[in-house]
């Protein structure tokens, strides 16, 4: 009933093949299109995670709290300081209006008012530099005040008089000076004389008191000053470098930077505003960069993009110039590539439907799509032009080839399939998209191939016949037994020859790879994210701008470390201190530097800063305007420089100035919950493994009395991505072979040809993760994609060669001959689909190609080879086929 139903559906579409080819570019058309008016690509690794994990939760409640936040820097340089200085003014005051145009905008309730795109700005220091001016008296040790207090005591009672020999002061500096004693009367009741001269005949008298400039308080100022603007690391209210070379703006985002279109968005309207300011113009070797996390996520995305692009019109024109040179036909090239087109085209369409965007594991699955997929039109095209080689009809070899081919085909699609759904069921986004995208690719390409490839069969052999005869094709360089190419005849001879020496060499090879991969398997994983990201964008671009912006920060004003959350602000000094002693007990030794909290710029507890203010009240009352009055003018500004104001009062974490207090704020005003976890200078952070140990210090961070405060951090997200991979790893891996393995057993009808095509796909498999054990090769979160997938793409060629095998009754030297070039062919364009891979400049990707192009190349060589060998080294198997064959001619002959 298949059969029959094959027929009419090939019939159909040589009858009308106008009208499968309308319906097919329709569909092909209306994919693309919709593919393209919603695309969206998301880089950020937070878009691989599962969205149930418990990191993905706490980052998505942090973001919810804390909003967007993602910076943007722009860093302007040129030798002239007071150019820079009118840049940056004159930015601030092009955005601030940017900002409250949109704001009365949206008070007017319009609505093109465009997208909230800017949070805030921090364009300088000067309200922190003015904040910290006005409070420096809070700022100072307490033991340092009581000095100063006591100093101060004690220099207007000198310039009193009240202090004439310091000598003879108690201890305590807060005791009355005493007036010096006169001389005791002697017996005879007359003064004592005066007393005895010393050496040199001058008498010995106690050294006059000290008397300090300023009333001592100089010394004060300077460190009280010094200490309060500690917090305040750019004292010319500019974000600058010392010789002021290089100075930045920051604009904080209302975008959580996960790779989304606002930050696109954002970007494109900073450089077009910057462009129109023309910042040579303010001087002439001035130059402007993009720097943080939205330029880096940004760069990123436009790098893979361009990328794709390039990698995908690479890998098509080298496909095109393969299928081209196979079939010596340019006309070929339409009738295997529209299928393959379709599938592409519907994968995308779904992915913008499904889920609005895609991943950086789904980006270049359309050229991998395009590779795999046109192995089953290549197939069907070898099939049909073999058999008009043999002299069969135009209808009868159309129904012929794809009924002959049907179950090599079906076998491959629905193991392919099987390959890429085996990722659906894990809970890794970043498989999880990448296995549905791809399942629903495959399917589409070979829905669309068994109407698609007689139509366009047609619709070519039609037109040919009114061409002139050098535009028409060749005929097929196929002998009348069917074979063709010089090649496969030596690999058919070789492996009917050889078939012992060649499973020696394969069992050889199989134990080296064996021998390599148990303390592979132990820890596979890729830890050097230096390793996985952009190579050039951390060079050039946004890279390069962000390492300038390195050296204007510095680490300063909290812009250096990992944001984190507390559930109340109580908690917070717990939390720090928790986490600390975390670092403290870590037996491989300690990671973090600092936890900066919002206390760190606070000038003590509220009860330090009262008792403060009472020492504060006694220096105020000591400067009375009779001792101001009676000063030297110079001094006397000195003096009252460190006269505490009349209104201080204690300050609270909603007094800072907003440049710091935002950083430590909510959404809703509540303040103090942030705190920054700050790593030694000395940390690599793209050594995954310090992210695991700091994850490990300051994930769920567990208080006095069984409160647990979850935290989420870069650390985080990397953590739960390496445990999501190693659950969803093996679980993919494995439902891929069970999933191929119950195919093929179904498939092939008999244990020994599945015996021999899993154990050929076995091989294949250790093959492959054996070279990659020996190239020190490691799995990330792409590349091990590559593994499931081999179980599904890789089976497509031994069983190729096996079911034609079967279809010729047991002889593998004919089927090898037919059919191994079609084979070739097929793992030539889905080797070109994962080497276009290689030309990205993300490593992760470049890593994922070449993984799964040894994969092919080794399924290959089985296929050709190894498979070959084991059937011709099964006599009972071949003679059961050659009986199965005869009996089914002879069936045919009698009807």
């Amino acid at each position: 009933m298949i059969k029959r139903l094959v027929a009419r559906i090939v019939d159909a579409s040589g009858r009308m093949p106008f009208v499968v080819l309308f319906c097919v570019l329709g569909v092909a058309g209306f994919a693309w299109s919709w593919a393209a008016y919603k695309w969206e690509l998301r880089s950020e690794l937070l878009e691989l995670l599962p969205r149930e994990s418990p990191g993905f939760k706490a980052f998505e409640h942090q973001l919810g709290r804390t909003g967007g936040g993602a910076p943007l820097i722009i860093v302007n340089e040129s030798p002239d300081r007071k150019a820079n200085e009118k840049f940056i003014d004159d930015l601030t005051a092009r955005l601030n209006k940017v900002v409250s145009d949109r704001k009365a905008c949206v008070a007017a309730k319009r609505a093109d008012c465009g997208l909230d795109l800017i949070a805030y700005l921090e364009t300088g220091t000067n309200d922190v530099h003015k904040f910290f001016e006005d409070t420096k008296w809070l700022y100072a040790d307490i033991k340092d005040l009581e000095n100063a207090d006591d100093t101060l005591d004690h220099q207007i009672a000198i310039k009193s008089g009240l202090v004439t020999n310091l000598d003879d002061d108690d201890d305590d500096p807060k005791t009355p000076p005493k007036q010096a004693p006169a001389p005791a009367p002697n017996a005879s009741g007359t003064p004592a004389p005066p007393p005895a001269p010393g050496p040199g005949g001058a008498a010995t008298a106690p050294a006059p008191p000290e008397k300090k400039s300023a009333l001592g308080m100089d010394e004060f100022r300077d460190r009280w000053k010094a200490k309060a603007q500690k917090n305040d690391d750019f004292p010319t209210g500019y974000f600058a470098t010392p010789d002021g070379k290089m100075m930045a703006l920051r604009v904080v985002s209302t975008s959580s930077g996960l790779g989304g279109s606002s930050e696109d968005s954002l970007l494109k309207q900073i450089s077009d505003l910057v462009a129109d300011m023309k910042p040579t113009s303010y001087h002439p070797e001035m130059k402007v960069g993009y720097a943080g996390h939205i330029a880096n996520v940004v760069a990123e995305k436009d790098s893979l993009l361009s990328e794709g692009a390039w990698a995908g019109g690479i890998g098509f024109v080298l496909i095109v110039i393969g299928i081209a040179f196979f079939f010596r036909s340019p006309w070929s090239l339409p009738v295997v590539a529209l299928p393959a087109i379709v599938g592409v085209g519907c994968s995308y369409a779904f992915a913008m439907t499904a889920y609005g965007h895609v991943n950086t594991a789904g980006l270049f699955l359309g050229v991998i799509i395009l590779g795999n997929g046109i192995n089953y039109p290549i197939v069907l095209l070898s099939r049909y032009r073999e058999f008009r080689a043999r002299g069969m009809a135009p209808d009868v070899a159309r129904r012929d080839a794809v009924w002959n081919a049907f179950r090599a085909e079906l076998v491959g699609a629905t193991v392919g399939s099987i390959a890429y759904g085996s990722l659906v069921i894990t809970r890794f986004r970043g498989f999880n998209q990448f296995g549905t995208i791809g399942f629903v690719g495959m399917l589409a390409v070979w829905l669309s191939m068994i109407p698609t490839v007689p139509a366009m069969i047609v619709l070519i052999e039609r037109l040919q016949k009114h061409l002139p005869d050098y535009l028409r094709d060749p005929p097929p360089p196929i002998a009348q037994d069917g074979t063709s190419g010089p090649i496969m005849r030596v690999i058919a001879r070789v492996s009917k020859g050889s078939p012992r020496l060649i499973l020696a060499i394969a069992a050889l090879v199989t134990l080296a790879a064996i021998y390599q991969l148990p303390s592979f398997l132990r820890d596979p994983w890729e830890y050097n994210f230096a390793k996985l990201g952009s190579r050039s964008s951390k060079t050039s671009g946004a890279g390069d701008w962000s390492n300038k912006a390195d050296v204007v920060f510095g680490g300063k004003m909290n812009v250096a470390g990992a944001l984190m959350l507390a559930d109340t602000p109580e908690q917070v000094p717990l939390v720090k201190k928790k986490i600390l002693e975390n670092d403290a007990n870590d037996p491989q030794g300690q990671l973090l530097a600092d936890v900066a909290t919002i206390y760190d710029l606070m000038p003590g507890t509220l009860e330090e800063q009262k008792k403060k203010l009472e020492i504060l009240d006694s220096i105020r009352d000591r400067l009375t305007p009779a001792v101001l009055n009676d000063m030297d003018p110079q001094e006397r500004k000195r003096v009252e420089e460190i006269r505490p104001p009349d209104d201080l009062k204690p300050i609270e974490p909603k007094d800072l100035p907003p440049l710091l207090r935002r950083r430590f704020e909510e959404n809703n005003g509540v303040v103090g919950t942030v705190f920054y976890v700050k790593t030694r200078n000395d940390v690599s952070l793209s050594d995954g493994h310090n992210l695991l140990r700091i994850a490990a210090s300051t994930d769920n961070v567990h208080l006095p009395g069984g409160v647990v405060v979850q935290t989420a951090s870069r650390s985080t997200i990397f953590s739960e991505m390496i445990r999501s991979m190693e659950r969803d790893g093996p679980l993919a891996t494995g439902a891929s072979f069970l999933g191929v393995l119950v195919v093929v057993v179904l498939a092939t009808s008999s244990l020994r040809g599945a015996f021999a095509v899993l154990s050929v796909l076995v091989m294949g498999v250790i093959w492959t993760a054996g070279g990659a054990a020996f190239a020190d090769l490691r799995l990330n979160y792409i590349n091990f994609i590559a593994f499931p997938i081999t179980f599904g793409i890789g089976c497509e060629y031994p069983f190729n060669i096996f079911d034609r095998s079967r279809l010729l009754g047991g002889d593998v030297d004919l089927a090898l001959r037919r059919t191994g070039g079609a084979v070739a062919l097929c793992s030539y364009t889905t080797i070109v689909g994962y080497g276009a891979l290689l030309f990205a400049d993300f490593q992760s990707l470049q890593s994922f190609g070449q993984l799964a192009m040894s994969g092919e190349i080794a399924c290959l060589i089985g296929a050709m080879l190894v498979l070959p060998a084991i059937l011709h080294l099964m006599p009972t198997w071949q003679a059961k086929m050659k009986a199965e064959h005869a009996e089914a001619h002879e069936a045919s002959l009698d009807l």
